[in-house]
């Protein structure tokens, strides 16, 4: 088995809680302090490219995760409780 990276090239840990690890990711691709965990992805200013970025940041803990989950679950809440559940 492969140890997965603790710490994505941005700095953000990635070990924990997935709602804290996805709030860190999120948090840092768009240039916020903190993020709302009931606030959606896009109505926080996310992009297709932020989309693209922050899937590839979390893929190193998650790697079946997809593009589309993030559709399909637009808060942290929503997307760490799928997570959590894999």
């Amino acid at each position: 088995m492969t140890d997965l990276p603790t710490t994505s090239a941005t700095g953000v840990d990635l070990d924990g809680d997935p709602a804290d690890v996805v709030a860190a990711v999120w948090a840092e691709a768009l240039g916020l302090d903190a993020v709302d965990p009931d606030a959606g992805f896009f109505d926080l200013g996310a992009t297709s490219a932020t989309v693209v970025d922050v899937v590839r940041v979390l893929r190193r803990r998650w790697p079946g995760l997809k593009i589309v989950d993030v559709f399909a679950r637009p808060t942290v809440g929503q997307l760490a409780a799928f997570l959590g559940d894999g």
